[in-house]
């Protein structure tokens, strides 16, 4: 029996109907968006039932799980809707503007006995597991971390409003954040510099920063994040160094695709990996799928997507306050 998936949201939710096209073992029963244009073409795009609410869909179907691929000031009441109706959840970053909203979606699925996966796609891109594996086996823990996540120009108001997207350090960054985490642990503390340096329509949210995490294992990273970049020039660059190793992540945007590597005991031989498929986003659609089918939690999960919520949230109060903040008392 094929497991049945819906889709909420067809701008980023595109991407999951074409990953989700690709699982034979999955049937896609249908999808949402309150634009008829959009529909019509995803429709024809991609063969499926559409619909324009949630309720048209649930009326007409029961799906086993879904995608939630909207603006992330509705993540928590279509969250509370499936949930309660025993649907399993996958939910795209950011998990929502607020603390307190993440809480209450960890709550409801807790409840409703239901998973609650975050959209971290960057677990599972092949680059970083290969990183996340050596580290924990031959590399040793990376100590200092250097990365530029720079992005290009997003003009949605969505993405820009304080209660919804909250600008580019909390919409986008937050991948960076997550992936710092998944790689070197929990942040202590966290000193920003930033402010809205090129978007002046979206005032006074902040669209740049450069800040600094202080890993509750002592290690450093310094990140450069925000709107700093054009889409068609944005990199992605990660420095790590360990005791016994420095390597180096590049790539494009999303994209990186090459790691270079160098024992300090022998300093004269560069290791090189390329990855053809480095995003990680069909891993991503495949994990939660294969979760809902074998009845396995999903390995980011709401605690994740909260946490990595606060540590957004601590970048922008110290650009604010230009002071340390602990991430601890980010309510």
């Amino acid at each position: 029996m094929k497991t049945k998936i819906a889709v909420v949201g067809l701008g980023i939710g595109q991407a999951h109907l074409k990953y989700y096209s690709q699982i034979p073992e999955i049937e896609i029963v249908g999808a949402v968006d309150v634009n008829p244009d959009i529909l019509k073409q995803v429709s024809e795009k991609f063969g499926v039932k559409t619909f324009s609410s949630v309720d048209e869909l649930l009326k007409k179907t029961r799906p086993d799980g879904v995608s939630i691929c909207t603006p992330p000031a509705t993540h928590l009441k279509l969250t509370q809707t499936f949930a309660k109706r025993g649907i399993h959840i996958l939910c795209e970053k950011p998990m929502a503007p607020e603390v307190s909203d993440c809480e209450k979606m960890i709550d409801v699925c807790e409840r409703n006995d239901v998973f609650l996966m975050i959209g971290f796609k960057k677990r599972f891109s092949p680059t970083y597991r290969f990183l996340k594996e050596n580290f924990e086996k031959d590399f040793g823990l990376p100590k200092w971390i250097f990365a530029r996540f720079a992005l290009g120009r997003v003009e949605k108001q969505w993405f820009w409003d304080e209660k919804d997207g909250g600008g580019p350090i909390v919409e986008n960054t937050v991948h960076m954040i997550d992936l710092l985490h998944f790689l070197c642990g929990r942040v202590k503390t966290v000193y920003a510099e930033g402010g809205n340096l090129f978007m002046p329509s979206f005032a006074p949210q902040i669209d740049t920063a450069i800040f600094t995490l202080r890993f509750e294992n002592d290690a450093i990273a310094g990140v450069g994040a925000g709107y700093a970049s054009e889409w068609g020039f944005a990199k992605e660059q990660i420095t790590f160094a360990t005791e016994k190793v420095v390597c180096e992540v590049s790539g494009g945007f999303d994209n990186p695709r090459n790691i270079q590597y160098i024992y300090r005991n022998n300093p004269s031989v560069v290791g090189e990996k390329y990855f053809e498929q480095p995003d990680g986003f069909f891993e991503e659609i495949r994990h939660f799928a294969d979760c809902i089918r074998n009845n396995v939690r999903p390995i980011v999960g709401g605690e994740e997507g909260l946490y990595a919520l606060k540590i957004c949230k601590a970048v922008k109060k110290s650009a604010i306050e230009r002071k340390p903040v602990s991430v601890q008392g980010i309510s």
